[in-house]
């Protein structure tokens, strides 16, 4: 049943069967990094029709943000350029994933749903880390990974998407157990818990990485260790966390001084292409003419030239609308870039996917957007409405992701959509406890 509104407030949680099954739903939304399907689409419209029909019968009714009219007038700006090309040219293509930038158009209602299971989140993290664990456990080939074999952590259709999953995984559970280790009042139960299953998740996370071979993932996790170790000392007193992160570092160090010859063999060559590339930009010219030789060198690896070339295509289209984007008529002009028989036309960089197709113009407003979901989630952890280990996690996976776009477009993943979706509903949702606060304080 729906809890009575609270004195002065504007807002009802949900309670009973309605939350078992709204957090449900959530689960399964979340459960996109562990086990790559559709799911959460198919668990993501009853969520949204349920939202819908909750606020409509709120009384009175939440008013929307500038953060959220933000979301529904870009989503309704990404539906026009897509609509009128489609519906105005019958032989017109339609890109792959283009229809994801419609996405913001259900980001307020969705934040609303999981506004209102807002005191059982901690209950859905705590089976999604179970969860977590019991297929990093069953999925995870020791014998092959020690033997120096690339695998796909968890359930998920390549080693890449697997191991960007798992460095999400991995920051999300470092800040779980450090909750439980630090803030008194935590729950004495799940702070067991998480203890217990905390440690195993990293190794198992760790293992996945390194069993993956994905270099853009090793870089990324390399690159925002710095942060993590940050907020781990702003967790917890110096005294315990230094000696904490000098084992942590010993651990690392000295896992990667044996695994050295497996890591020199699968980056080594990525490494010396690059830095030959690069070398030639002070020697051969302009950086296209460095790229153009790098991606006709025997020496670069296939992988590296598929990427160079995709690249240098994206960025040929960019520069045909760099301001605005081409929208979906960029597929259409793919076949007359340099390289048109690369043989697919997954960018591998999110932020060429996104400038393609809607510019400089559309690079700000999402930027803008996710600027505004961050300043919301540190409001909130300044307010003590969510813990400052909610804020790191929030922000270290946001880093982590957006390295590893720099070298994949994982927000065409179906981890990549669950990330989005989730980023965007609990700024939102945090922003809408911020102003249930103000309604309680203003109260007469």
């Amino acid at each position: 049943m729906i809890e009575e509104t609270p004195p002065g407030g504007t807002f009802r949680f949900l309670d009973g069967y309605q939350a078992i099954a709204i957090s449900g739903l959530w689960l399964v939304i979340m459960s996109a990094s562990l086990i790559e399907s559709y799911a959460y689409r198919y668990a993501g419209v009853p969520l949204l029709l349920i939202s819908l029909f909750c606020y409509a019968r709120s009384t009175p009714r939440p008013a929307i943000d500038w953060r959220g009219w933000l979301c529904l007038l870009w989503g309704l700006y990404a539906f026009l350029r897509f609509i009128i090309p489609f519906a105005s040219q019958s032989d017109h293509p339609v890109g792959d994933r283009d229809v994801l930038f419609l996405m913001p158009l259900i980001f307020p209602p969705l934040a609303y749903g999981l506004f209102l299971i807002w005191p059982h989140i901690e209950k859905v993290i705590a089976v999604y880390f179970g969860a977590a664990f019991l297929i990093l456990l069953a999925k995870t080939p020791f014998s092959r990974i020690f033997a120096g074999d690339t695998i796909i952590p968890l359930i998920q259709h390549n080693q890449i998407h697997g191991a960007v999953c798992c460095g999400m995984i991995f920051i999300g559970a470092i800040f779980w157990l450090l909750y439980y280790l630090t803030e008194k009042g935590a729950n004495r139960a799940l702070r067991l818990y998480a203890t217990l299953l905390s440690p195993p998740i990293y190794v198992l996370c760790l293992l996945g990485i390194y069993g993956s071979k994905s270099k853009g993932v090793w870089l990324s996790l390399v690159i925002v260790l710095p942060l993590l170790t940050i907020f781990i000392l702003r967790c917890l007193k110096p005294r315990l966390a230094l000696p904490a992160i000098i084992a942590f570092c010993v651990v690392l160090a000295g896992g990667i001084y044996v695994a050295r010859g497996n890591i020199e063999r699968t980056a080594g060559p990525t490494m010396m292409a690059t830095f030959a590339m690069l070398k030639g930009v002070d020697t051969v010219g302009p950086i296209g003419d460095a790229v153009s030789r790098s991606i006709a060198s025997s020496d670069t690896p296939l992988s590296m030239s598929a990427r160079l070339q995709l690249w240098s295509n994206a960025w040929e289209l960019f520069s045909d609308a760099p301001v605005f984007g081409l929208g979906t008529e960029w597929l259409k002009r793919w076949p007359h870039t340099r390289y048109p028989d690369v043989g697919y036309t997954f960018m591998h960089n999110g932020y060429l996917e996104i400038l393609i197709r809607h510019g400089i113009f559309g690079a700000f407003v999402l930027s803008a957007m996710l600027a505004s979901f961050c300043i919301s989630v540190r409001k909130a952890a300044s307010l003590k409405i969510v813990p400052k280990q909610a804020l790191f996690t929030y922000l270290s996976v946001l880093l982590f992701f957006g390295m590893t776009l720099l070298s994949n477009s994982n927000n065409r993943l179906v981890s990549g959509e669950s990330l989005s979706i989730l980023t965007a509903a609990f700024a939102l949702a945090c922003q809408l406890k911020i102003e249930s606060g103000k309604n309680l304080v203003a109260r007469p």
